[in-house]
Parts: structure tokens; C-alpha cells; sequence
């Protein structure tokens, strides 16, 4: 039970990752809040949580909006009075496109929820983290944001400047003892990469420790859900 009690909100917590850390954190006994733009995947997920005895509930949310963010963070405050760990974990990607045919709305729209999206949910949860003194804040990356992809221009500078976004995050907010990393999943099964790759349960190990206390001293880390040992040593 190494989240024992912890209050975790997840973003895009319905499917895929999201989903499949939700359930981790719930077999490690964290309280888990979750939100989606997709209400009956939420309603799903959220009765497998409560059907394992977790304390779940899940909040309609488009995180690229400001004040459906600012409500939904109230809710949660209301109904569990913290917030232990965040993990920014929702994203979107389009088909990959050369640049000269990159459609303006389709930048916008990546940009919107895979950047602007973590910055309005980590500014309106960091008050209730600051005041607790305690937090950890996990932004989900990929090797797309990490190296040179062709035809993913609008995705890869979404995850390039959630890296930095990351590193100035978690060197703004030490003092308070809250630590800011991310992680990279690697290719996963998932409607973002057309359900190839690994399974999402099989990547979910560096999530819950990232958000235990044993991660006590690990902030401003670039972690891959694969190599991750060997990178906090």
C-alpha cells in the first residue's frame, strides 16, 4: 500500500494510461480523482475503481479550457480536501503531416490540450499543493518529445516544451517540497497509437513510485517507464 491514503488526480484518466494508472494507484490504496472529456469511459472507469473498494470519483473536464480547469480542481478540493499527486496525463496527436501541409487548427488544437492543458491544471492545483507543503506532479512525456521525428511537428513540440515546462516547474517549486518529473511510456497500446505497442498496465511501475514517498528526493527527472531503475541511481 505504498499510496495509503494519497489523493491523486489523474487528467484523460478514462483510457489508456490514465486508466491503467488509476488502477495501480487504487491497488496501492490512493483516493483517486479523475477527469476526461469522454463521460462513459470515465462512468467505466470509475465503477472498476469503486468495484475494487477505491475511493473514485470523475469529473467531466476539457483540460485545454480555463474554467471548466478551475472548477474541476474546486470539486476536488471540495470533495477530498488535497491533492497528493497529479499525473498530466491527457493528450492528443494527429496523423503525422509534413509541415508545409500542417493544418493551423490542428497545431492549435495539439498545442491546447498537450501544453496549455498541463499548464492551467498544475496553476490551479499548485495553491492546494503549496499550502500542504507536499506534492508530486507527473507530466506524461514521450520519445517523440525527446528526439527528432519527422511529420510529427505539432505533437513533438507539444512534448519538447512539456520537458521544459517540467524542468522550470520542478526548480520553481522545490522549496515547497513538491517534486515535478516526467515520464516517457514508450509505445503503448492506446487509441493515440492505434492500440500498438505495449500494454498500458505494463508501464504504470514508475507512476506509483513517482508518487510514493519513496520518490521523497527525485524532482526534475526525464524517466522512461523501461529504463527507470537505472536512471534514479
Amino acid at each position: 500500500m505504498k499510496l495509503k491514503d494519497k489523493v491523486a488526480l489523474i487528467t484523460g484518466g478514462g483510457r489508456g494510461i490514465g486508466k491503467a494508472i488509476a488502477l495501480h494507484y487504487a491497488r496501492e490504496g490512493a483516493k483517486l480523482a479523475l477527469c476526461a472529456r469522454t463521460a462513459t469511459e470515465l462512468d467505466q472507469t470509475v465503477s472498476e475503481l469503486r468495484a475494487i473498494n477505491c475511493e473514485a470519483e470523475g469529473w467531466q473536464c476539457d483540460v485545454s479550457l480555463e474554467e471548466p480547469v478551475k472548477e474541476l480542481i474546486a470539486n476536488v478540493e471540495k470533495k477530498y480536501r488535497r491533492i497528493d499527486v497529479l499525473v498530466n496525463n491527457a493528450g492528443v496527436m494527429t496523423r503525422p503531416t509534413p509541415m508545409t501541409e500542417l493544418d493551423v487548427k490542428k497545431w492549435d488544437y495539439t498545442i491546447a490540450v498537450n501544453l496549455r492543458g498541463p499548464f492551467l491544471v498544475t496553476q490551479a492545483v499548485l495553491p492546494i499543493m503549496i499550502k500542504q507543503k507536499a506534492g508530486s506532479i507527473i507530466n506524461v512525456s514521450s520519445m517523440i518529445g525527446r528526439g527528432a521525428y519527422a511529420n510529427f511537428l505539432a505533437y513533438a513540440t507539444s512534448k519538447w516544451g512539456l520537458e521544459g515546462f517540467t524542468q522550470t516547474l520542478a526548480t520553481e517549486v522545490r522549496s515547497y517540497n513538491i517534486r515535478a518529473n516526467s515520464v516517457e511510456p514508450g509505445v503503448v497500446a492506446t487509441k493515440l497509437t492505434g492500440f500498438s505497442g505495449s500494454k498500458p498496465e505494463s508501464v504504470t511501475e514508475v507512476f506509483v513510485y513517482l508518487a510514493s514517498d519513496e520518490a521523497k528526493g527525485i524532482t526534475a527527472k526525464m524517466l522512461s517507464s523501461s529504463g527507470w531503475k537505472s536512471q534514479i541511481r
